[in-house]
């Protein structure tokens, strides 16, 4: 008998080694458990219950190991529900059985249960009770594995796992990788999900083997993963990348020095690479990797071998099926372009394929929104040739719909004819236009909430005729009632006062609620640049047509000191320093010291302004300053006081107006005008005394101080300066500037400014307070002060009356760091007294620039060349400035 035990084991084993089990045993015969028909309590039908538990009872303990005997030989032992522990061991002796286990299953509503006792027929353990509860019938399954789970661990004593073990790591933690196997302690022990567990080991990426050891003890089985490591990574090499940065490509791996080596982790960084290169039009890239241990087999270096190969451009964009919208236009809707000559500095021409699949959802809802209401835009083709990149668009445009009629319904306020329908983009007899509906919408909503209808829907209802190609067009309008502002919270303001912030508001408290009110009102905070972030939030009261108002205010701070520097063809070298205070002790007033020094210039001024003067909208403050500039041929030391006052006129325009007296005289005459008798009569003059008063007009639109891209910007400064106020001569001064920034097409941008300025006064009006062109905010093709009329030795003396105009186009060159490039033409003379201003002797200038919006400060090279240049004129010029200025 125990030669055919050891033959049995042998076979055993050789079968489970030969199955390819990672850890081949054998184990003793498991003992054979018979599940009695349970006494069913509640159920509709006992005999569909029953089959249900034995099902579930079969399929559950077969996943786990447990032997249990077929259910039918137990039906026709048992013959019908067993109630009794003495019934039940009658027929486990019948059947041969190790365990029996009898019960009831009760049902009540939607509540379960089962109530079982197992039996062990030797005697050696005590009945144990088992129970599970579950809420609805559908989780019945959930109950037996639960009773399945207590009967495992009582039959198969053996088979539970007691302890589950980690062996042979050295860098990974045993608990990371517990955490990836499902074997836990206190299951039943299951060769199958021990085979699952090792290959879930193996797909963390951190080993080379992955065994397992089981090990019998009287507490169960103590289960060990045995576990190999793969090497260090000592170091990572990037071969062959010129026009990506090592540090990019290795922030884009998910490989890292010193981390353990994952080879799959390496295979998707080859990936990783070439998606980088792709994204910057490499399509031809080829990355390779390769794994050596140079020093021993614990330590890797890995090396990403690139070849860049040349960028693939997009070379053309063709449609098919486009018969009334132009390819041109349909390019013009679309983010990818084919390439230019803008390639080499921008990223035109780049394919990159999750931008060309928005681009066929942009053309699908541009010809939608323009009345092709059945136009589909399909999938492109795209084909690499040698040149580049050439993609075929489908298009089937179908029929382009009308609008048959365009009414306005629902709850309509008074006099809506004036305010809104006469206001409405979206009429009949024109073609089907979704902007403009979306134009009407955002229109419509704007009138009611201004008259005080704090909520308001408008639903479009477009009803399309396909037989006709027409729709019609009804804007719904449903209003609730209006809205009065209560009370108006101020939070945040640690420093301002709160009458500071609610002079600003254009809405308080009592009015009718108006949104263009609160928007102002944000604008307007915003503005004062006191604070970091402005919220006005409406908040809902108990009062139905009363909405209270949060100001969310976060402060910054508005006192600084600061230093900078620079460079200017205009001033040379030059360094700058500031203090100021914008929100004076919270109160909005302004304090400010600036100072400049440079090789031609020098600028000190002390500076005061106090808004809203007797509570009112009325600001005013004063201007002390010392200055010293640098002509052509002399320079002129200034010092004086301005006192001004202001008036704000809507969110954009202001007026001011103010009494100016100063003190010049001009010195350091160069060696030309040492000899020139108008140089040399001013200088004889000694300190000429300005005494004047003067108004002007600014309005400003623009959405951007240094690089605008669209808005508009005016000004007039009419000045009188008189003996009669204590001067030294009498001058009517009058300066007029215009511009406007309008987008052209892509980023272009363009930009027109026009100024001009006219004298009037007495023959004894000083040089200097003559106009004098040339310089980066002039004339580009001259250095400051180097064009207007001149005198019998050349020498430029300045003129009475000028006109400039300056034109541009500017556009994106690294868009992400601010920087644009920009072409000009300037046109422009001064003219003398006795002479009106003539076009056919205005000087011209072109050429291009560069600007950027560094970290350091504003920056701007530009290049005039002269046009049609006579004797005299220079050929060329540049012009530079850089740094802080105030």
């Amino acid at each position: 008998m125990p030669g055919k035990r050891r033959a049995g084991i042998i076979v055993c084993l050789l079968t489970f080694f030969v199955l390819g089990f990672p850890r081949a045993w054998c184990e003793e015969a498991q003992p054979r458990v018979a599940i009695l028909p349970f006494v069913i309590y509640g159920a509709s039908t006992s005999a569909k219950t029953q089959r249900s538990l034995d099902e579930l009872f079969a399929r559950l303990g077969a996943r786990v190991g447990l032997a249990l005997i077929e259910p039918a030989r137990v039906e026709r032992a048992a013959g019908g529900p067993v109630r009794s522990e003495a019934q039940a061991k009658s027929i486990g002796n019948k059947l041969g059985a190790s365990y029996v286990m009898f019960g009831n299953y009760k049902q009540t509503g939607e509540s379960i249960s089962i109530q079982a006792t197992l039996v062990d027929m030797s005697g050696e353990k005590k009945p144990v009770v088992l129970l599970a509860e579950q809420q609805g019938t559908e989780n019945l399954a959930s109950a037996v594995e639960k009773i399945v789970g207590q009967t495992t661990v009582d039959v198969v004593g053996k088979s539970v796992i007691a302890e589950v073990r980690v062996a042979g790591n050295t860098r990974i933690e045993s608990a990371a990788i517990e955490e990836a196997v499902k074997s836990k302690k206190g299951q039943l022990y299951n060769p199958v999900q021990v085979s699952d567990d090792i290959r879930a080991i193996f797909k963390m990426g951190y080993f080379e083997k992955v065994d397992a050891e089981v090990k019998n003890t009287s507490a169960g089985k103590i289960l060990t993963f045995v576990v190999k490591e793969n090497p260090i990574i000592s170091k990572l090499v990037i071969k062959g990348n010129k026009k990506e940065k090592k540090k990019d490509i290795l922030a884009a791996v998910t490989t890292k020095q010193y981390a353990v080596l994952k080879r799959s982790d390496i295979a998707g960084d080859v990936q990783k690479i070439r998606k980088l290169y792709q994204e910057k039009g490499y399509y031809n890239v080829d990355v390779s990797s390769d794994i050596t241990f140079p020093n021993n087999l614990h330590e890797a270096v890995v090396t990403y071998d690139i070849n860049e190969n040349g960028k693939v451009y997009v070379k053309s964009i063709k449609f098919t099926g486009n018969k009334h919208i132009k390819s041109s236009k349909l390019i013009g809707e679309m983010q990818t372009r084919p390439w230019s000559l803008l390639s080499y500095v921008t990223d035109r021409g780049i394919l990159q394929r999750d931008i060309l699949e928005t681009d066929i959802e942009r053309l699908n809802a541009y010809y939608h929104d323009i009345g092709y209401m059945d136009a589909v835009v399909g999938s492109p083709d795209i084909k690499l040739e040698k040149d580049g990149f050439h993609i075929t668009i489908p298009v089937d445009e179908g029929y382009r719909y009308k609008i048959e009629s365009a009414t306005l319904s629902g709850d309509l306020i008074d006099d809506y004819k004036d305010k809104i329908e006469k206001k409405l983009e979206t009429k009949a007899n024109e073609f089907f236009n979704g902007g403009k509906i979306r134009h009407d919408l955002d229109l419509i909503k704007s009138i009611y909430m201004n008259e005080g209808y704090a909520k308001v829907e408008v639903d479009p209802r477009v009803k399309r005729d396909p037989a006709t190609h027409t729709v019609a067009v009804d804007l719904l309008v449903k209003k609730y009632g209006i809205i009065r502002i209560g009370r108006i919270t101020i939070t945040g303001n640690t420093r301002t006062r709160d009458y500071v912030i609610r002079r600003a508001m254009k809405i308080a408290e009592g009015d009718i609620f108006s949104a263009k009110a609160i928007q102002d009102s944000q604008y307007a905070l915003r503005r004062l640049d006191f604070f970091k972030d402005v919220e006005i939030v409406p908040v809902a009261t108990p009062q139905s047509n009363i909405m209270d108002l949060n100001v969310k205010i976060t402060e910054k701070q508005t006192g600084t000191i600061s230093v900078g520097g620079g460079y200017s063809t205009q001033d040379g070298l030059f360094a700058t320093g500031q203090i100021q205070q914008k929100n004076l002790n919270g109160t909005g007033q302004y304090l400010g010291l600036q100072a400049m020094v440079a090789q031609s210039a020098q600028y000190y001024m002390l500076s005061y302004t106090k808004p809203w003067i007797f509570d009112t909208r009325f600001s005013g403050g004063f201007d002390i300053y010392d200055w010293v500039r640098g002509y052509q041929d002399f320079m002129v030391n200034t010092y004086g006081v301005k006192l001004r006052t202001g008036y704000p006129l809507g969110n954009y325009s202001n007026v001011t107006a103010y009494y100016v007296v100063e003190n010049s005289e001009i010195n350091s005459l160069d060696a030309l005008a040492s000899n020139d008798p108008v140089f040399l009569n001013a200088e004889a003059n000694g300190w000429q005394l300005k005494s004047g008063v003067g108004v002007g007009f600014e309005r400003n639109t623009t959405d951007q101080p240094f690089l605008p891209t669209i808005g508009s910007y005016m000004g007039v400064t009419v000045e009188y300066d008189s003996k009669n106020l204590g001067g030294s001569y009498n001058l009517l001064k009058q300066d007029y500037h215009v511009g406007y920034y309008h987008p052209l097409f892509w980023k272009f941008i363009g930009h027109v400014r026009a100024e001009a300025g006219f004298e009037n006064g007495t023959a004894d009006i000083p040089i200097f307070e003559r106009y004098f062109l040339g310089g980066i905010d002039s004339m580009r093709g001259w250095k400051f002060g180097y064009l207007g009329p001149k005198d019998a030795n050349g020498l430029v003396v300045g003129g009475n009356k000028y006109a400039v105009i300056n034109t541009e186009v500017l556009f994106p060159i690294l868009e992400h760091y601010g920087v644009r490039g920009l072409v000009f033409f300037d046109y422009g003379n001064a003219f003398p007294a006795g002479q009106q201003i003539d076009f056919s002797n205005f000087k011209e200038d072109i050429g291009p620039g560069i600007r950027w919006n560094s970290p350091f400060g504003p920056l701007r090279i530009e290049m005039g060349y002269v046009l049609n240049k006579k004797t005299g004129d220079p050929t060329y010029e540049w012009q530079f400035s850089a740094g802080a200025f105030f």
